[in-house]
C-alpha cells in the first residue's frame, strides 16, 4: 500500500514538472508557425520589408528539383537574392501546407511540411518544405529553407481546390 502511495506521489510530481515544459513548447511551437505562415503571407503580398522582418541575414534558400531529362536540379539563393526575386510586380502566388512536423530544441527548431504551390491561381507544383529557425530575442526567425519541387505525382491537397 504504502509502495502504491509513493507510485501516484511520484507521477504525480512528473505531471506538475512537465506540464510548463509542455506549455512552453506548445507556445513555441504555435509562434514557428506564426513566423512560416508569415513567410507564405510576404511571398503571396510579395513584401520584402515582411520577410526581411522574420528571416536572419546571411540565410540559404536551396530547391531541388527533377528536370524534365530526369536530372537533379539544385537552386541556392542567398538572403539578397531571395528579397530581390520578390518584386512588387510579378504572377500572384500561393503557398499552402498541411500537416506540419516542429521538432524544437532550446532556441533552435525545424518545421517540415508537405505543400502545394499555385501562380495566377493555377496549380504549379507540389512538394516538401524544411525550414531551419532561430529564437533571437523570444521571436523566432527563418535561418535557412529547402524545399523540394515535385511537379508530378502530387497527390490532391487535403486543403482542397485554393479559394
Amino acid at each position: 500500500m504504502q509502495t502504491h502511495t509513493l507510485l501516484k506521489t511520484l507521477v504525480l510530481i512528473l505531471l506538475l514538472i512537465s506540464k510548463p515544459a509542455f506549455a512552453q513548447s506548445t507556445a513555441d511551437e504555435e509562434a514557428i508557425l506564426g513566423t512560416v505562415d508569415q513567410f507564405f503571407t510576404a511571398l503571396a503580398e510579395r513584401n520584402r520589408q515582411l520577410l526581411a522582418s522574420i528571416s536572419v541575414q546571411g540565410s540559404l534558400n536551396i530547391s531541388t528539383s527533377i528536370n524534365t531529362g530526369g536530372d537533379q536540379r539544385i537552386r541556392i539563393q542567398n538572403y539578397t537574392q531571395l528579397l530581390n526575386n520578390l518584386s512588387s510586380d510579378g504572377p500572384a502566388l500561393l503557398e499552402r501546407y498541411w500537416n506540419p512536423t516542429v521538432l524544437i530544441q532550446r532556441d533552435i527548431a525545424v518545421f517540415w511540411a508537405p505543400y502545394d504551390f499555385h501562380v495566377n491561381g493555377e496549380f504549379s507544383h507540389c512538394g516538401i518544405d524544411s525550414f531551419q529557425l532561430i529564437k533571437r530575442d523570444e521571436r523566432w526567425l527563418l535561418t535557412n529553407l529547402s524545399w523540394t519541387v515535385e511537379r508530378t505525382g502530387c497527390a490532391e491537397s487535403p486543403l482542397g481546390p485554393p479559394a
